[in-house]
């Protein structure tokens, strides 16, 4: 006996590039080089293996919901540093609670838009998408409504042309700032935007920020949501944001993190942790604590990732007039004519591995908007980078790639 609903999330882009790919193989010529996930090579801080065995005894008790004291502290110091004028919107047992990671955050939250509204609902999930939002959103008990990335608008949903009905009966919306795959940078009026129309229209608005602290060094920092809400007010009124040290510290083994905003939303998250889900363990609270106050591993990785973007750049901007390196993130969104059959080739030529786009969103109305589009991960040391680029390069002289 199963739910039909989750049968959706078999179709899972990791999933689908095996299948992609169980029957070639790739060229014994090449070694082989993965650039299709977004796991951080970098490695944690050293410093974070002293404060583990220093905390060893506390693997033996159980962790609270709430953040501990020097955990909370340093959340709020980040958010402080990070975005400033968002500092006096927050308050440390009210707006904050710490998560394992993003994940699960984004998919508990689904639960608690749960019958917010009588009506047959709605979830808005930006396509392409992250697989936890469609779970957040099956879990919402709505029908989802995708919002298209084109683009047209800088690969951002065009939240303006959502039909008012849509709107009256959503319950929940997800955004992503930077955006995976694109690496598009939301503006704090586009923030801004979403905010008031989700309080219009009473639905939550969850914010996905995992990417937030990855960004170019020459280039202004991404706004976050805390920030555009306190361009509006004194309110957190139907704002959640996700933040996570996955990306910014290279941990995603770790599973540590924070989401904050409007305090009911956290009051029943902290309820729903308490009751059913998982609160960060006491040790990995210490080490993450210790994580949000050093920038100084941070600011190394945004000068890593700023050497791989350069490298791109050198390989492929004579391939491509308008080639544009992404404000954020660590992907490369890199135009094709069929992702699919270019995915392949990259295996079984150039021993690439490598994401079609059209895997990671939904066809709607015959239109898939990862479709005709590779993700590339920018993740690894930069002699790797190059290799990849200058394989790639061979890849477009030879299978004559549209430019």
């Amino acid at each position: 006996m199963a739910n039909a609903d989750y049968n959706i999330l078999k179709d899972w882009m990791f999933g689908k590039l095996t299948s992609l790919l169980e029957n070639t193989k790739p060229n014994p010529e090449y070694p082989v080089l993965k650039v299709s996930l977004g796991e951080p090579t970098l490695g944690v801080p050293k410093f974070t293996k002293k404060i583990l065995d220093l905390n060893y005894d506390d693997w033996s008790k159980y962790p609270p919901s709430e953040a501990i004291p020097s955990y909370g502290n340093s959340i709020l110091n980040y958010i402080k540093r990070r975005y400033p004028s968002a500092d006096k919107l927050i308050k440390l047992n009210r707006n904050i609670v710490p998560v394992p990671g993003t994940r699960e955050p984004l998919h508990l939250v689904g639960l608690l838009a749960k019958n917010l509204k009588v009506v047959k609902t709605t979830a808005l999930i930006t396509n392409p998408f992250y697989h936890a939002w469609l779970a957040g959103s099956i879990s919402s008990g709505s029908k989802i409504h995708w919002l298209n990335s084109v683009p047209e608008n800088n690969y951002l949903p065009d939240i303006s042309k959502i039909p008012e009905k849509i709107l009256k009966s959503s319950v929940i919306m997800y955004i992503c700032s930077p955006s995976n795959p694109h690496g598009s940078v939301a503006s704090i009026n586009y923030l801004k935007n979403a905010i008031l129309l989700a309080r219009k229209y009473k639905f939550i608005l969850a914010i996905d920020e995992c990417y937030g602290d990855i960004y170019r060094m020459n280039k202004p920092k991404p706004p976050g949501g805390l920030e555009a809400a306190a361009s509006i007010g004194k309110s957190l009124e139907n704002l959640i944001i996700f933040n996570s040290l996955s990306k910014r510290s290279n941990a995603c083994g770790m599973r540590a993190g924070f989401i904050a905003g409007d305090e009911n939303i956290i009051q029943n998250y902290k309820l729903l942790v308490s009751n059913g889900a998982s609160p960060v363990p006491l040790p990995i609270q210490k080490v993450a604590s210790a994580l949000y106050d050093d920038d100084d591993h941070h600011n190394k990785a945004c000068l890593h990732y700023d050497t791989n973007f350069e490298i791109a750049e050198k390989y492929l901007k004579p391939f491509y007039k308008d080639y544009k390196t992404p404000e954020g993130g660590f992907f490369l969104w890199l135009k094709v004519n069929d992702d699919q059959k270019a995915a392949k080739i990259l295996w079984n030529k150039f021993s690439i591995r490598v994401m079609p786009g059209s895997f990671m969103a939904k066809e709607v109305n015959g239109f898939n908007p990862g479709k005709g589009f590779l993700r590339i991960s920018l993740v690894d040391k930069k002699e790797v980078i190059e290799e990849t680029m200058r394989r790639i390069c061979l890849y477009l002289k030879t299978y004559v790639i549209q430019t």
